[in-house]
């Protein structure tokens, strides 16, 4: 929601294609390469129906904590997406490192479907992201 504000009330809509338009949301914490950049924008130039890639994310470090988020990141990161896109439809981007197009933020399918409230128990898993 607040990509689709800054896209429909902040920029100029008239000087950028949203179709080659692209956002990039970035955790605090994530250090990466130019070249990882890359990939993801000649990911979403392959295919203009992709409305969003990650990259992979490892985390750096050692001690409890960063076991943990290894662990985390293997399974909900490495092997759900994969998974998902095996399936061929992955739920969710994550945030930490992904790029959007902003022609699929802007789609009115999108911001109208993900914001109605949860009436079936899926929905909650789909759709309710962490929303009251």
């Amino acid at each position: 929601m607040y990509m689709n504000f800054l896209l429909q009330h902040r920029l100029p809509l008239e000087k950028f294609d949203p179709q080659t338009t692209f956002i990039l949301a970035l955790d605090g914490d994530v250090d990466f390469q130019p070249q990882a950049l890359l990939l993801l924008v000649d990911a979403m130039k392959k295919n203009p129906k992709v409305g969003s890639v990650c990259g992979r994310i490892h985390p750096m470090g050692s001690g409890p904590l960063i076991w943990y988020q290894k662990f985390e990141y293997a399974v909900g990161h490495w092997l759900q997406k994969a998974a998902e896109h095996a399936f061929g439809c992955v739920l969710c981007s994550p945030g930490c490192f992904a790029l959007f197009r902003a022609q699929a933020i802007l789609d009115d399918n999108v911001l109208s479907h993900y914001c109605e409230e949860a009436q079936e128990a899926i929905h909650f898993i789909q759709h309710d992201q962490g929303k009251k």
